[in-house]
């Protein structure tokens, strides 16, 4: 019986690192994607393509913001009810071996 026990442990870890992971890579692509637009106004010649490409920036910083505040959101939920449950673990753990 222990080693499904391991095995149904390793296989929920992944999961979830998946998803922190694809959000972090997501995160980094916004901010790329913004100094890079960034970049092209600079060398840009004319005034409304510079204005559409600050724009673009613009979007993509605010998106990775939102992106990281959510995720903060995500991980800080995470952990308070990973909290609970180990306290009503806890609490349940003394009533199953005295009964």
């Amino acid at each position: 019986m222990q080693p499904s026990l391991n095995t149904s442990l390793t296989a929920q870890v992944p999961s979830r690192l998946k998803v922190e992971t694809a959000t972090v890579v997501v995160l980094a692509i916004c901010i790329f994607l913004s100094f890079y637009f960034t970049f092209l106004s600079f060398q840009a010649i004319e005034d409304a393509l510079k204005k559409q490409l600050v724009t673009f920036a613009a979007y993509f910083i605010i998106s990775g913001a939102v992106i990281l505040a959510i995720l903060m959101i995500h991980i800080g939920i995470k952990k308070a009810f990973s909290r609970v449950a180990d306290e009503l673990r806890s609490r349940e753990e003394p009533s199953e071996h005295e009964g």
